[in-house]
């Protein structure tokens, strides 16, 4: 189990202004039922990266500054703290969420040849692809540490099984680069696994660590994925409609990567033959999303994924009702709810 005490931050938030500060804000208000347990987890972020070879301070600090708002851990805890968990281990468990998506971004970036992340050179853009993908590999090490350090095999299982299904939509995903004319129900089995699983997981885990029965434990589980899918799906509307200063990463990427998004599958589906034409030669180019979101706009395509996300998000909501009405509850609907309009 990771030791709790107080050690120096690794971190220095950036001062935020504009967009970006409001949406810090939005997220500070969910964080101050858990502020304790978050400052507690950020301490614990600090002493297992803190745990290093002097050779490797230099890539774990820089990627110690690839903090966002801890959402998923953010997320654990309330989900701990709604079910009356309070165990050491749901802040070890909340830690490996947040290491496991930290490995998730190492990778991506080298996927998506992102340049930056969160305002930032990104890890492979400055230590090289080969070096990025061994330090995915060392945060995803820490989670399973963590996880197996809780002492319950139920937990451990879990969080391999989180791992195995988050790398299986990632393979997805690269096995249908450039393969425009995929499907809608495809293109949701890959976003329920490189997405939604690690956010069903923070929410699940905590149920199974709380010894919750069936019925929670798929109450969470269906809440946290379903919330997963609105995220993502607010990602792809990020990719094309985004600013780059309010979202601190770089944008268009999974366009030049080609990488279809539902904006892309919608508009194909749905368009008539020349449009669907001109839409595919703008995307075997290197068509640039200023040029495709009038198209996109045009055939309805960004509102449909609009529509599609406040489905998932509904459906979130709709899996807590069976628990009680109490704040946590509530800021666990107020957190879907802020999926529609995340802005990183």
């Amino acid at each position: 189990m990771v030791s709790h005490m107080l050690l120096p931050a690794l971190h220095t938030p950036r001062p935020q202004t504009g967009a970006r500060a409001a949406m810090a804000l939005a997220a500070q208000d969910l964080k101050s039922l858990v502020a304790v347990d978050l400052d507690q987890v950020e301490q614990a972020i600090a002493t297992v990266l803190g745990r290093r070879p002097p050779q490797l301070s230099g890539i774990i600090d820089h990627v110690s500054e690839y903090r966002g708002k801890r959402f998923r851990p953010l997320l654990a805890l309330l989900t701990a703290r709604l079910l009356g968990c309070e165990s050491p281990g749901r802040l070890d468990l909340a830690v490996a969420m947040e290491l496991m998506h930290t490995a998730s971004l190492v990778h991506d970036d080298i996927l998506d040849n992102a340049d930056t992340r969160r305002h930032i050179p990104t890890i492979h853009s400055r230590w090289g692809s080969q070096s990025a993908v061994l330090l995915g590999d060392y945060l995803f090490s820490h989670a399973f540490v963590l996880a197996a350090q809780v002492g319950d095999t139920r937990v451990t299982l879990e969080v391999a099984e989180t791992a195995r299904k988050v790398c299986e939509g990632e393979l997805k995903q690269n096995l249908e680069v450039g393969n425009w004319l995929l499907s809608e129900t495809a293109y949701l089995e890959i976003i329920e696994g490189k997405t939604a699983e690690l956010m069903a997981a923070s929410c699940r885990l905590m149920a199974v660590h709380a010894r919750a029965g069936e019925t929670v434990c798929h109450a969470l589980d269906t809440y946290g994925r379903s919330l997963g899918m609105a995220f993502q799906m607010a990602d792809d509307l990020l990719d094309l409609e985004g600013d780059e200063e309010t979202t601190g990463k770089s944008l268009g990427t999974d366009l030049q990567q080609g990488k279809v998004t539902l904006p892309i599958i919608h508009a194909l589906a749905t368009t008539d033959t020349p449009t669907r034409g001109h839409l595919l030669a703008l995307l075997a180019g290197s068509a640039k999303r200023a040029v495709l979101r009038p198209i996109l706009d045009a055939s309805g395509s960004l509102d449909h994924t609009r529509h599609r996300a406040e489905d998932f998000v509904g459906q979130a909501r709709r899996a807590l009702q069976i628990l009680p009405s109490t704040p946590f509850r509530q800021a666990l609907q107020d957190a879907a709810d802020r999926a529609l309009h995340r802005a990183c």
